[in-house]
């Protein structure tokens, strides 16, 4: 059964004593779990819910991603069957006409679902006018005709050339755009929630969290009642064109010096920690959608070396001109060329840099040092739960109490 499961989920069920939970793929849908004295199992999709409960963070344990653990809490283990795993490197013999083909046909069914599910739901789309979130936005516009673009950009300036290839997009495709603004000011206010709905301290997920609160809080405003949220993340992961930052010399959000095909899967794995998009959006009653999520099998076979803008056009299907498929994102913590606009350099003017955000996650979550915090998570994967020890040969435990 586990195996037909497709997309993003997590689920905790009862079993007679003991407690069954499972989890996507990818790991996507975050689930922690923890043992209480007089609870027993305690499972919950955000951290500080748990350390609320009494837990200490470094007692809490992450569910595998694609997987279904049993937990005993009599014997605070958990045993783990996997039904998904990510490849050791990425690439396949399959052509890219025919793995597009594949995304393709994934994109639509994906949304053809949603709209059959969400008939009535209003849709929302985060437009950066990079090639990703443009593409999203063309199937949203097929498949949700009523759907609103939404975009960032910093306060008080002009717009930021991100927010000017958005409103391009956007005005392209037919769909009605919504520029939300933040002053400096206002990205610092949305610092503590960005840390505690998006789970993580590192700066690059800190900031990416901190523009999709702004973003959330306005389309949570214009629908309080709910919307779709669709975005064009994960494809940076999956084809691992993440660039380095320089800002005053330094360089932000350096990569691994990993193989091409190595670092896609690396990076594939790392989504399984932090929680910048579902947590943050799901904090304000609306429910993040990833697109891409769902290609993620053709997406990963694709062969070194990937030729992003032929890959592209091929699912944008004409829909948009090559110019926004060949553009490259400049990433809202940027924003300009110049790097003047974007979270990044606002933060470190006010004094917030990688330290500062690790010490207030810390006091968030109760951490009361960097080892516990290096301990619980290594790698950039949270500790998973222990797993059922093996008695040794001629060992018997006693059944009795």
């Amino acid at each position: 059964m586990a195996r037909m499961l497709l997309g993003r989920f997590a689920d905790v069920r009862q079993d007679g004593g003991q407690v069954i939970a499972l989890r996507d793929p990818l790991g996507l849908n975050k689930l922690y779990a923890a043992f209480h004295p007089d609870a027993g199992v305690i499972a919950a999709n955000y951290l500080i819910d748990l350390v609320r409960a009494g837990t200490s963070f470094t007692d809490i344990y992450a569910i595998p991603p694609g997987s279904v653990v049993t937990l005993d809490p009599q014997h605070r283990t958990g045993a783990v069957r996997r039904f998904a795993a990510l490849p050791g490197r990425a690439g396949s013999d399959r052509t890219v006409g025919e793995l597009a083909a594949e995304i393709i046909a994934l994109l639509d069914q994906g949304m053809q679902h949603l709209a059959a599910a969400h008939p009535d739901l209003p849709v929302a789309v985060c437009l950066s006018g990079g090639a990703d979130s443009s593409v999203i936005a063309s199937y949203a516009r097929r498949h949700f005709p009523q759907s609103v673009a939404y975009s960032y950009c910093l306060d008080a300036r002009p717009l930021s050339e991100d927010a000017i290839a958005a409103r391009a997009v956007a005005d392209h495709l037919g769909l009605p755009w919504r520029l939300v603004r933040a002053d400096r000011q206002a990205l610092l206010d949305t610092i503590p929630a960005a840390l505690l709905h998006g789970q993580d301290w590192r700066d690059f997920n800190v900031h990416a969290g901190i523009v999709n609160e702004v973003l959330a809080a306005a389309i949570a405003t214009d629908h309080p009642a709910g919307a779709l949220v669709l975005t064009g993340d994960l494809m940076n992961e999956f084809l691992a064109d993440y660039t380095p930052v320089t800002h005053d010399g330094i360089d932000y959000y350096r990569l691994p010096r990993l193989s091409p095909d190595r670092l896609r899967i690396h990076l594939a794995r790392g989504l399984q920690t932090g929680d910048r998009e579902v947590g943050v959006f799901a904090a304000h009653g609306l429910t993040v959608v990833q697109p891409y999520g769902w290609a993620v099998s053709p997406l990963l076979a694709l062969s070194e070396p990937v030729s992003k803008p032929q890959l592209m056009m091929a699912l944008a299907r004409g829909t948009l001109p090559a110019a926004v498929l060949q553009r490259p994102k400049l990433r809202a913590q940027i924003g300009d060329r110049n790097a003047e606009t974007g979270v990044l350099p606002q933060l470190l003017r006010a004094g917030i840099d990688q330290q500062s955000l690790e010490d207030h996650f810390r006091r968030t979550l109760g951490i009361r040092s960097p080892l516990e915090l290096r301990t619980t998570v290594r790698g950039g994967v949270h500790q998973p739960v222990p797993a059922p020890r093996i008695p040794a040969e001629g060992h018997h435990e006693s059944l009795t109490s």
